[in-house]
């Protein structure tokens, strides 16, 4: 149980990545590939959180799980209910993931105490 949070993270962190990917390059609503804007707008809405929070996977602190998670909401539920249903739902899952491993997550040790 001690590694769930960190697993259930991972998956968010890399499925959402690979939605921004999907989202971007193989959308299957679209016929054309994405413009600068839109893969700057995705990367930062989107993106960066996930990036964040896989490191914060990785580190296993929750404070960095949470600034990941408050981050990508509001673009992330737009996303995922602007039209539903699509494969764009999938970003509802990965914030659910991201709110389940920050709220499982014990809060990071002070760095005296993991010495002692």
């Amino acid at each position: 149980m001690k590694r769930f949070p960190s697993l259930a993270g991972l998956a968010a962190s890399i499925g959402c990545l690979a939605l921004c990917a999907f989202l971007l390059f193989a959308n299957p609503y679209t016929g054309e590939t994405a413009g600068r804007d839109s893969l700057l707008i995705v990367g930062l809405a989107v993106g960066a959180p996930a990036c964040l929070a896989l490191a914060a996977s990785l580190v296993r602190m929750r404070l960095l799980m949470l600034a990941a998670l408050i981050w990508s909401t509001p673009y992330g539920l737009y996303l995922s209910l602007a039209s539903v249903p699509s494969v764009w739902n999938l970003f509802l899952a990965v914030l659910l993931l991201y709110g389940i491993a920050a709220a499982t997550m014990k809060p990071a040790k002070r760095l005296r105490e993991r010495e002692m």
